[in-house]
């Protein structure tokens, strides 16, 4: 594969393609997803290698559209973990989830044989399958699939086949073959099984999708993934013929997302205080009719306060009749606004968007759910990152990016939380300055707060965030712009959300000009706020943060408090959960142990022994 294709440069005025300063995404080099739900499944593994060995094979029909709500394949119908589920890497989903083929293997890596030359990267092959039967009862396999989807585009000699094993001879056959390029959406394929050698117990049919990757010399860290293929609706079944190929379906299809207007998360005592202007006004549902003829559709919302697990919303948002192979994107009066009595600080709600469609119908794709956070930070991107980006070349020292909020009260950034991607060798390990500017009219102004020196690490924060302090907090009120200064000219690869669009906030700088990026994506990084009368400013007078500092940050057991010359003799420390809740209770102790805690992002709320809160220091706990 040429190096143009797995790092597709953007720019479209550049005039020419070279080495200069440029905006660049490529692939991403692990799947944190899958890596993570690895770590978490010890047993999976050993369960598909189970089901891959069972003695009983697997009865017709055989069919999957992978709408539940797994990372890797069933194991009920298919005997490997390769393959990616999910509902991100595509647009055009006839209905939620799908299963992506790629060059990151079962454990979220590269594959071990990966090369700038073709190989046979991730593979999804069905468990043994009971296919004996006679060639007049008409079996047939069909499913769907699509090429590059929202990543990268698989070119000519990197094809997506499709193998049969034939249980006599213990030998796998080609059958059938599509080469890489544009394919505009999903294609239909169906193909027919008459050969006796193939009609028999223990047949089994396998994708395979080849690849190859750039060159990693010349700048390891934008080595990444490359030339995925998706694939989705697979059915294999009798009495069939070549024109059976109308999914008879009516599905949610998109990824649910945020009720509020300009972010997937921010800080519930900024929501409080702009809810009415803050808060959607609809809740848009994306499904779609498969079918060939006219479907009747109600639309039903439910929305859950999971601190006291109640129900606050739930109605039906109508019902309508939707047009045959039709994509519907319905927004229905939401009529609500978000509210809790559990905390002053943290909310967390459960959105739940669900179709109720013919008895018929298949229910597994007819449910989606969202978790709308409200924390200490602001957050555009989803979460999950698609590419890597950074702004790469020669010239591309001290070369800035920058992301535009809101904050809709006189409040201060601590810190941003920045999601860096793994990369080849730990290549992209760089130091790099955070950085707060004012807004001007709707660009990066006048620089009002900077700490220099942290260096470039993904994180162990859920989906790789780490979140880089401030020395001082930075005072803002209204549009403000984070981001970072580069040090180097090395590719600092950071996540990129590529099912968010920038829609104009999202700047970078080349030899002093800033100009509006032009990735189709939102880079991953977000401003932690301190609060204006919460319990982590110092203002309201009840904590004063540097009485004590921690470290190491991140850690993985035992941290080091120090305590400054103007902290208490004694005091007793709690740690408590980014949702508010408390884990943890020590007494007095300089060094307190923090190992029997999940990895994830923590406070430390040091105080007096009366109670009285003296500070409260966030870490992160890693594995």
């Amino acid at each position: 594969m040429k190096n143009t294709r797995v790092i597709y440069i953007l720019l479209s005025l550049l005039l020419t393609i070279n080495s200069s300063a440029q905006e660049i995404i490529t692939g991403l080099m692990r799947n944190r997803q899958v890596a993570e739900a690895q770590a978490t499944s010890p047993r999976a593994a050993a369960s598909v290698l189970k089901a891959a060995t069972a003695e009983e094979p697997v009865p017709l029909p055989f069919s999957d559209d992978f709408s539940a709500d797994t990372i890797f394949p069933s194991t009920a119908r298919w005997s490997d973990m390769q393959a990616f589920v999910n509902n991100t890497f595509s647009v055009k989903q006839p209905s939620a989830g799908i299963a992506t083929l790629d060059c990151l293997d079962e454990s979220g890596n590269l594959h071990p044989g990966a090369s700038q030359t073709v190989f046979a990267a991730d593979r999804l092959t069905s468990r043994a399958i009971d296919l004996a039967y006679q060639p007049s009862d008409s079996i047939f396999l069909s499913f769907l699939y699509e090429a590059g989807g929202i990543a990268d585009l698989p070119e000519a000699d990197d094809t997506l086949t499709l193998s049969f094993w034939a249980p006599g001879e213990d030998k796998w056959y080609s059958i059938w073959q599509a080469e890489g390029g544009p394919t505009n959406g999903f294609i239909n394929v169906i193909i027919p099984i008459t050969d006796p050698k193939f009609l028999a117990s223990g047949f089994r049919f396998m994708f395979t999708g080849y690849a190859s990757l750039a060159g990693i010399g010349s700048e390891p860290s934008r080595a990444g993934n490359a030339d995925q293929w998706n694939i989705d609706h697979v059915l294999l079944d009798m009495g069939r013929s070549v024109h059976d190929t109308v999914i008879h379906d009516v599905a949610l299809t998109l990824p649910q997302r945020s009720l509020v207007k300009e972010y997937e998360a921010m800080p519930w005592r900024h929501f409080r205080q702009a809810s009415l202007s803050a808060m959607s006004p609809v809740a848009t549902i994306n499904y779609r009719n498969n079918d060939t003829i006219v479907r009747n559709v109600t639309r039903r919302i439910s929305i859950r306060d999971l601190s006291n697990n109640t129900v606050v919303r739930e109605f039906t948002a109508g019902a309508a009749n939707a047009e045959p192979l039709t994509d519907v994107r319905y927004e229905a009066a939401l009529l609500y606004t978000y509210n809790t009595a559990s905390s002053p600080d943290t909310a967390l709600f459960q959105l739940t968007v669900s179709l109720i469609t013919d008895d018929f119908d298949p229910k597994q794709n007819d449910t989606l759910k969202y978790i709308q956070r409200f924390s200490d930070y602001f957050a555009i991107d989803d979460g999950t990152a698609e590419a890597g980006y950074g702004i790469n070349g020669q010239g591309s020292r001290n070369a800035m990016t920058a992301l535009r909020f809101r904050s809709f009260l006189p409040d201060s950034v601590t810190g941003i939380r920045i999601c860096f991607n793994d990369a080849y060798e730990n290549a992209n390990r760089s130091e790099f300055d955070i950085m707060v500017w004012a807004d001007d009219n709707g660009r990066p102004g006048t620089l009002i707060g900077s700490t220099d020196g942290p260096v470039a690490a993904h994180g162990g924060e859920i989906n790789g965030f780490t979140t880089y302090m401030f020395d001082k907090p930075v005072r803002v009120t209204d549009n403000f712009w984070i981001g970072w200064r580069q040090d180097t000219e090395k590719f600092l690869n950071a996540g990129l959300d590529m099912n968010t669009a920038p829609s104009g906030r999202q700047y970078y700088l080349l030899s002093g000009e800033w100009q509006e990026s032009q990735v189709p994506g939102v880079i991953m990084m977000r401003p932690v706020m301190k609060g204006s009368g919460s319990p982590t400013s110092a203002e309201n007078g009840t904590l004063v943060n540097d009485l004590f500092t921690l470290y190491p940050n991140p850690t993985d057991g035992y941290v080091t408090l120090i305590p400054s010359d103007r902290a208490p003799d004694d005091f007793v420390i709690d740690v408590i959960s980014s949702t508010g809740s408390r884990v943890m209770s020590l007494g007095k102790t300089e060094r307190p142990d923090l190992s029997p805690l999940p990895a994830g992002s923590y406070f430390l709320l040091v105080r007096s022994r009366e109670g009285r809160p003296l500070s409260l220091l966030r870490f992160i706990k890693i594995n």
